[in-house]
């Protein structure tokens, strides 16, 4: 691949981004649509306090296309960008973005339907299942969003800030009316689904983000972190004897969406 002043940049915003798979899944797919070279993309690693300013610098960045949007920053972007699709709007949230040829910064989120698409390209499926959900982050709010839409029996909101879990259940009925959602996990139900949609288990000290007390009850125990690919919580479950899925595939099912949402041929 050949460094030229034609070249357009894509990339990642995180923090941290040492860890992250993207970058090499990105310019896989890049490489097979022959989009190498005239396409790069790079991590970016900016702190929370220097969003805003890093925002203002690539809206006059004209060889920047978009970037993947991931943790921590995935609610803040959502008030830094000019613009969101009506499913970042419902999530206020965003993973990816798009810089428009006038500067404009374009947001959207894909993280549920990454999420859901993950299960099904595996041979799982939500609908009427009873899903546990822990988190209320924009990975999260995407995430029961998508299950929702796709028709799960019920959802259970579990979040260490109980307002962030009421707010988005409330968030939920409005879009859905009649749903089946609560922040209450009752103690007696056995569950098809519990995934970790916080970012506990990215470090080896991380405590588990969900009692082993439910892990019994639960049939499938599925992950959002990407590294490590088998994080405490699936060994857990594996151990168990539950079955596991990583947060690989969510990130594969998404990954080609979010080059066309940056608009890469």
């Amino acid at each position: 691949m050949l460094f030229n002043g034609n070249m357009q940049l894509l990339g990642l915003i995180g923090d941290p981004v040492a860890q992250a798979r993207t970058p090499g899944m990105a310019n896989k797919i890049l490489q097979e649509r022959g989009k190498l070279g005239p396409y790069v993309f790079a991590p970016m690693h900016v702190s929370p306090n220097n969003l805003a300013g890093f925002v203002a610098g690539i809206r006059t960045m004209k060889n920047f296309c978009g970037a993947v949007v991931t943790m921590p920053h995935k609610s803040n972007m959502a008030l830094l960008v000019d613009e969101l699709t009506p499913e970042a709007q419902m999530v206020e949230a965003v993973n990816v973005i798009r810089r428009e040829k006038d500067g404009k910064l374009v947001g959207t989120v894909l993280d549920g339907e990454g999420f859901v698409g993950g299960l099904q390209s595996v041979g799982h499926t939500v609908a009427g299942k009873a899903c546990v959900l822990v988190g209320a982050g924009g990975a999260a709010s995407a995430i029961a969003f998508s299950l929702v839409k796709h028709g799960c029996g019920s959802l259970y909101l579990l979040n260490r800030t109980q307002t962030k879990a009421n707010d988005l259940a409330q968030r939920l009925r409005e879009a859905f009316p009649g749903i089946a959602v609560s922040t209450v996990l009752p103690n007696d139900q056995a569950f098809d689904i519990a995934i970790n949609a916080t970012s506990l288990g990215m470090k080896p000290e991380d405590k588990l983000p969900m009692e082993e007390a439910l892990i019994d009850r639960t049939s499938l125990v599925a992950e959002c972190v990407i590294a490590p690919e088998i994080t405490a919580l699936l060994e857990v479950a594996k151990r168990k004897g539950c079955q596991v899925h990583t947060g690989v595939p969510m990130l594969s099912a998404q990954m080609g969406l979010m080059l066309d949402f940056m608009g890469v041929p």
